[in-house]
C-alpha cells in the first residue's frame, strides 16, 4: 500500500474527531459551512461513540458541510479510549462519549479546548451545566440531548386494582404495600447490570444529590478533589436504597432477571413498576396505558427524573492554534447542538433538550416530564467508571444481604472507591512495530483499515473478507500496548462475523446493495466509512449522491463472476447485512462466534504477531 506514515498524516492536516454542524435549513447551513471551509483546513476527524450515529448522523455532518472532508470513525464507548489516544498524541478534533463523568477525564482536561466563555456554554441551562463545570470554572464537555430514565408505571393495571398513580414518595411506597398484598410485584430492574444499580442508587435520592451539600460534594468529586463520599450527602443515600430494598421486596434471586425478562413481567401485569425509558414508555404503551414517572421526594416539588445524555461532545486544545480552525470547530459543534442537530439524534421524537432555545418534543406517555423540564429538574447522573463498578457491588450486596444496613453499604463503597484509585504499573502485552495511518486514499484506501481487515481474513481462513472502514477506531500507531488498549484499535458493538459461499455475480451484488443503501447500521455516508475488501479490490465512482460499483478485481484481474468463493462479512446482521446477503441472493450462512475485536486482540497479544500487511484495495474516482 502507499506509504503514509502518520507524521505526514499530522502535516496534511488529518485532526482527529467532530460532530455536526447545523444545516437544519439545509441551503443556509451548508452556505455557512463553506464559508468556515475556506478560512480554514477542510480535513476534520468525527469519532462516534456507536455505530448508530453514523447512518443518520453522519450522513447529517456531510450536508451540512459539503466542502469538509470528513473521518468519521467509531470510537470505544469510554473516557479510557480518549486517555489512551490522549496519551498516543492522536487526540481527536471532537471526542463524543456517552458512559462519563468529568473526573474520569481531569488528568488530561489540558488537552481540550475550555468552551466556558463560549457561547456553546452560555446556552445551557445553569442547573444542567454545574455538572460539566470544574471548581476553577472551566467547562470542556457539553451534554447533547437527554435520554430518560425513571419509573415506568403500568397505569392500566393500578386503575384495575383501584390504586392511584403515586405522586411523592409516601404514596409509592403505600402503592409497593398494597401491590405486594395483591401478590403483584411492586418494582423490577434488571440488577445484574452496573447501570441500573448505579441509577437506581442515584435517581431514589436525586433530591438529596442535588441539594447544596450534594453539588458541592460532586464538584470536588469531578475536579478529582476527593475519592470519599461525603458522609453528609450520601449516608441519606444508602438509608432509602435499603428501604428501597425493603418496600419493593427486592431478593437476591432478582440479581439474575435481566433486562428483557423484567419487561416480560410488566407485559404480563406480574410487575406494576419498572425501570425504563422514554422509547420504553412509548414501546409498552401499545396495549396498555403507561406513564414514565419521576423518582420520587417526600413532595412533588421533590420528584426527580434521572437522565443521561445521548452523548457529551468536547474538542480538541489543538483547534486553538488556529483562529480559522477554532471558529470552525465551534461552529460544528453549536450545529451538533441546536434543535436541527438533536433531532437527528431523536430521529424526531423524545427530543429533551439541556440547552435553551430547544422546544421538546413530548409524546403523551411523557407528558408528566414536561413539569420537570420547565422546572429544571432533570438529574444528569454521575457516571464515572468507579461509579459504575462500585455501584454494581455495593447495590447487590444491600440486595443479597452482603451490607445489611446503610452504614455497612457506605462504609463498603468508601473502600471500593478507595481501591479502583489504587494503580498498578500497565502489563505490556503486545508491541506493533509500525504507524498504520486511518487517513482514506482515493487510490489505495486506508492502511490502518485494510490491516485489519486482511488480518482478520488470515484468521478466518475466508478467500475474500468485507467491513466498513469504521469499525477500525482511527490511526493505529507503533507503540506497547496493554490487553485493553488493543481492545481500542477497533470497535465491537453491534459487529458481527457472518461466513458464506458466493459466486462472483452475487458479490457484485452485495457490493452493490452496501455502497447504495442509506440509513442503515452500515450505511456508506462518505469516503472514511467505504467498505474495505480483502483478497480483492474494488474500483468505484463517486457520484452526486453516493457511490457506484463499477468492476471488482482480483490481482488485477476482474473478478470471475461464475466462480464460487468463501466469504466473511463484517457488520450489524439484522440491522443491515443480512439484506446485504439477501439482496445479493444469498440466503445460507453461519455466524461466527469469535469477536472481531477478539480475533485483532488475541493475534497481537496471544500469538505475537503483527497485523498483516495492508494492501490497495480501492481506487475512487
Amino acid at each position: 500500500m502507499k506509504k503514509r506514515t502518520w507524521r505526514a498524516f499530522i502535516l496534511a492536516g488529518l485532526l482527529p474527531f467532530t460532530l455536526l454542524w447545523a444545516c437544519g435549513r439545509e441551503k443556509a447551513g451548508g452556505d455557512i459551512g463553506r464559508k468556515a471551509v475556506d478560512d480554514a483546513g477542510n480535513r476534520v476527524t468525527v469519532a462516534f461513540w456507536s455505530d448508530q450515529l453514523t447512518e443518520h448522523y453522519g450522513a447529517y455532518l456531510r450536508d451540512c458541510f459539503p466542502d469538509v472532508e470528513f473521518e468519521f470513525y467509531v470510537a470505544t464507548n469510554s473516557t479510557d479510549f480518549y486517555r489512551f489516544k490522549e496519551e498516543k498524541g492522536d487526540l481527536p478534533d471532537i471526542l463524543t462519549v456517552r458512559r462519563f463523568a468529568l473526573s474520569d477525564v481531569e488528568p488530561w482536561r489540558d488537552s481540550l479546548m475550555d468552551l466556558s466563555d463560549s457561547e456553546l456554554a452560555n446556552a445551557f441551562h445553569q442547573s444542567y451545566l454545574r455538572s460539566y463545570t470544574y471548581e476553577d470554572g472551566t467547562v470542556n464537555w457539553l451534554p447533547a440531548c437527554a435520554e430518560i430514565d425513571s419509573i415506568l408505571i403500568n397505569k392500566t393495571l393500578l386503575e384495575a386494582n383501584d390504586i392511584p398513580v403515586p405522586m411523592n414518595y409516601t404514596e409509592f411506597v403505600d402503592t409497593c404495600g398494597k401491590l405486594r398484598e395483591l401478590g403483584i410485584r411492586p418494582f423490577l430492574s434488571n440488577f445484574d447490570a452496573d447501570y441500573t444499580c448505579m441509577e437506581v442508587l442515584q435517581g431514589i435520592s436525586a433530591s438529596m444529590l442535588t441539594s447544596q451539600a450534594g453539588r458541592q460534594w460532586r464538584q470536588l468529586y469531578e475536579s478529582g478533589q476527593t475519592d470519599e463520599l461525603s458522609e453528609e450527602v450520601w449516608m441519606p443515600v444508602f438509608e432509602r436504597m435499603e428501604e428501597f430494598i425493603d418496600y419493593t421486596g427486592l431478593t437476591g434471586q432478582d440479581l439474575e432477571i435481566g433486562h428483557l425478562d423484567v419487561f416480560g413481567y410488566y407485559e404480563n401485569n406480574e410487575a406494576a413498576m419498572v425501570r425504563g425509558t422514554g422509547e420504553e414508555a412509548a414501546r409498552y404503551s401499545e396495549d396498555r396505558e403507561s406513564v414514565l414517572m419521576p423518582f420520587y421526594g417526600e413532595t412533588a416539588e421533590d420528584n426527580w427524573y434521572l437522565t443521561y445524555p445521548a452523548f457529551q461532545v468536547a474538542a480538541s486544545a489543538r483547534a486553538e492554534e488556529s483562529p480559522e480552525r477554532e471558529k470552525l470547530i465551534k461552529e460544528i459543534l453549536t450545529a451538533m447542538l441546536n434543535e436541527e442537530g438533536l433531532l437527528r439524534i431523536t430521529n424526531g421524537k423524545n427530543l429533551v433538550a439541556y440547552n435553551k432555545g430547544v422546544p421538546p418534543q413530548i409524546p403523551k406517555e411523557l407528558a408528566n416530564v414536561q413539569t420537570a423540564i420547565d422546572d429544571n429538574r432533570l438529574y444528569i447522573r454521575l457516571a464515572s467508571a468507579d461509579m459504575f463498578a462500585v455501584s454494581r457491588q455495593v447495590v447487590q450486596g444491600m440486595i443479597t444481604g452482603e451490607y445489611p444496613d446503610a452504614r455497612s453499604a457506605f462504609d463498603a463503597f468508601n473502600k471500593a472507591l478507595q481501591e479502583s484509585k489504587e494503580t498498578t504499573d500497565p502489563v505490556i502485552a503486545a508491541h506493533i512495530d509500525r504507524d498504520y495511518a486511518y487517513a482514506f486514499q482515493p487510490e489505495g484506501g486506508s492502511e490502518a483499515a485494510s490491516a485489519v481487515i486482511n488480518s482478520l481474513r488470515e484468521a478466518m481462513g475466508t478467500q475474500l473478507f468485507v467491513g466498513q472502514a469504521s469499525n477500525v477506531a482511527g490511526n493505529i500507531l507503533a507503540g506497547d500496548y496493554t490487553e485493553e488498549q488493543l481492545k481500542f484499535l477497533t470497535q465491537g458493538e453491534t459487529t458481527e462475523i457472518l461466513l458464506c459461499d458466493m459466486t462472483g455475480e452475487q458479490l457484485y451484488r452485495y457490493m452493490e446493495y452496501v455502497l447504495t443503501t442509506p440509513g442503515r447500521r452500515g450505511s456508506v455516508v462518505n469516503d472514511s466509512t467505504l467498505y474495505v475488501s480483502g483478497g480483492f479490490e474494488m474500483e468505484v465512482a463517486r457520484k452526486d449522491k453516493g457511490y457506484a460499483l463499477e468492476r471488482l478485481t482480483v490481482g488485477g484481474e476482474e473478478l470471475d463472476r461464475n466462480a464460487v468463493f468463501s466469504v466473511a462479512v463484517l457488520g450489524s446482521e439484522t440491522l443491515m447485512q443480512k439484506e446485504a446477503l439477501e439482496a445479493a441472493g444469498v440466503a445460507d450462512y453461519t455466524k461466527s462466534g469469535l469477536s472481531f475485536k477478539q480475533i485483532i486482540v488475541d493475534r497481537l497479544a496471544s500469538e505475537g504477531k503483527q497485523l498483516t500487511d495492508p494492501v490497495d484495495y480501492i481506487t475512487l474516482r
